[in-house]
């Protein structure tokens, strides 16, 4: 996963990876992500964003799936069907039909589509987010004479 570039706001230089800076001279230690030319101190925040459509699509897909699997089971096991039956065969004057007389094997690739579009899209909105803050910058370090 690559995270965003941004520019920092003190050196005007692209920040692909801002490095992780421990401040020992402080008491407790800090530690913060840092612009890696000139060590401006950034607010890096790493959000485990969760797509609810995502989470739904999948559900759903699921949902479906199981169904599938089911009337399929049911009819192995009942009535002795062939499962290329099952798959490819109209179920128009059956007692249990699909609504308007539609293939298993349609409701079986709109289950994939559904569970794999919707797991694609749940994992890929888990990024990691940069976030700056422009007031936020490290603390100057006196110099002693």
């Amino acid at each position: 996963m690559r995270a965003q570039v941004i520019i920092c706001p003190k050196c005007n230089k692209k920040i692909e990876e801002p490095i992780l800076l421990n401040d020992l001279s402080t008491i407790p230690a800090e530690h913060y992500y840092a612009c890696p030319h000139c060590l401006i101190k950034l607010n890096v925040y790493a959000c485990m964003r969760t797509s609810v459509a995502g989470l739904f699509l999948a559900a759903f897909g699921l949902i479906i799936l199981a169904e599938v699997g089911l009337l399929t089971w049911y009819d192995m096991t009942m009535w002795g069907k062939d499962i290329a039956l099952i798959f490819f065969g109209s179920r128009t004057g059956e007692a249990i039909s699909l609504g308007i007389g539609m293939k298993v094997i349609y409701y079986f690739l709109i289950s994939l589509a559904l569970l794999i579009s919707g797991l694609g899209k749940f994992l890929r909105r888990r990024s990691k987010a940069i976030e700056l803050h422009f007031g936020s910058t490290a603390p100057e370090k006196k110099l002693r004479a």
